[in-house]
């Protein structure tokens, strides 16, 4: 017998055959033969079968291994039998006229089955005991339970991340006069950073970014809510002030009341006129000739408090200059393994350097910086940024 550890090595070794594949017969007839080939030796088995099951019993067998004959009709009856030599509760060894069998069910007491054939009737002094054959389908059971479970869960990531993706606009976007670009970067498979681009009126464009608190799927889903927040509230021309006291009121009310959204919202005029709120959002950053202007205005994050109020801020981008909306991610890049975040100062100095690029470029710089500012790690929180630029 394997010890637990190279045991469970083994099996994910077998899983990885099946690929992303979670629906119960397909992985059963995928797993058969690497089953066979990495466990058949320690375990004594030496032919695998995969019974579907149907309303009249099992049907004919996928076989994998040495000739042994189909047992679907013995499977059957001890299925349907109530005497001793029926079959109550799975995982189940027995010995049967073919041999030693082992049967696991996959994905569930009514899937498929996994049918191991051990030593022939002959030679059942060989190999596993009844006791160390049924301990190891049990951990087989576990395991294949753990790698399905881990699989549906992964499929509704994928489906979480393609929704969030789908309300990201393209990171470019047209606007006369402006060149403009944004990039996002989720920490896990779904994060809860969100930018947006929102036609308010013509010469006028909305500009947003919003970071919710933690990541992952619950992120994703109040960033979601979020965009949808400010796409309707556009739609309605509702006033700044307005738009963000209702939001604020959905969010308190979504049931995550443990949770906020921190998120700035600027419209921009064609003339480079800025009007935005900041919600407990980083400050917006606005470089031209003068300095470095933040963009603070605005009130505390949304969500904990449902009467919270907002105050508009104002600012101007003038020709030449350039303003980077951004999720706190950047700033804090390196936090979370100890080192010396990438800070206020470092972002302040790649603006200054922005505005001789396009904005594209120099957004995609900014991410390989925080990149290098911590080798070969992978980002612990949402990255997010949002670069526009006036030409001169």
């Amino acid at each position: 017998m394997i010890q637990s550890k190279t045991f469970y090595r083994r099996l994910e070794q077998v899983f990885a055959e099946a690929g992303r594949v979670r629906e119960p017969g397909r992985f059963a007839a995928r797993i058969a033969a690497p089953l066979l080939e990495v466990l058949g030796k320690p375990l004594g088995i030496v032919a695998v079968h995969v019974y579907e099951r149907r309303k009249d019993g099992f049907a004919p067998p996928k076989r994998v291994g040495e000739a042994r004959a189909d047992i679907s009709a013995d499977l059957a009856r001890r299925f349907a039998s109530t005497g001793d030599d029926g079959i109550k509760e799975l995982p189940w060894v027995g010995d049967l006229a073919v041999g030693r069998v082992s049967l696991v069910a996959v994905g569930g007491h009514d899937g498929p089955l996994l049918a191991l054939f051990g030593p022939a009737r002959g030679a059942l002094d060989r190999g596993p005991s009844k006791a160390e054959l049924l301990s190891a389908t049990n951990s087989l059971l576990y395991a294949m339970r753990q790698h399905l479970q881990r699989r549906e869960l992964e499929d509704l990531f994928e489906q979480a991340r393609a929704i969030q993706m789908s309300l990201l606009p393209s990171g470019a976007q047209a606007f006369e006069g402006y060149d403009l670009f944004a990039q996002s970067a989720p920490a896990q498979s779904v994060g809860g950073d969100l930018y947006d681009y929102l036609p308010v009126s013509p010469g006028v464009l909305g500009l947003a970014v919003a970071d919710a608190s933690g990541h992952g799927l619950p992120a994703a889903l109040q960033a979601r809510d979020v965009a949808v927040g400010l796409r309707m509230g556009v739609e309605q021309d509702l006033r700044l002030s307005t738009l963000f006291r209702r939001l604020n009121r959905v969010i308190h009310r979504s049931g995550l009341a443990s949770r906020f959204i921190s998120l700035i919202f600027t419209e921009l005029e064609s003339n480079g006129t800025l009007t935005y709120i900041n919600a407990g959002h980083p400050p917006g950053l606005l470089v031209d000739d003068k300095g470095i202007t933040e963009l603070d205005v605005g009130g505390m994050v949304l969500g904990p408090d449902p009467d919270s109020t907002f105050k508009l801020g104002y600012g101007h981008i003038d020709r030449g200059a350039a303003l980077v909306l951004y999720s706190d991610g950047v700033i804090e890049r390196g936090l979370g393994y100890g080192v010396e975040p990438f800070g206020m100062k470092n972002l302040k100095r790649w603006l200054k350097d922005a505005r001789k690029q396009p904005a594209e470029a120099a957004v995609r710089e900014l991410f390989e910086r925080l990149a290098a500012h911590c080798p070969g790690k992978p980002f612990e929180d949402d990255v997010t940024a949002m670069l526009v630029k006036r030409e001169g």
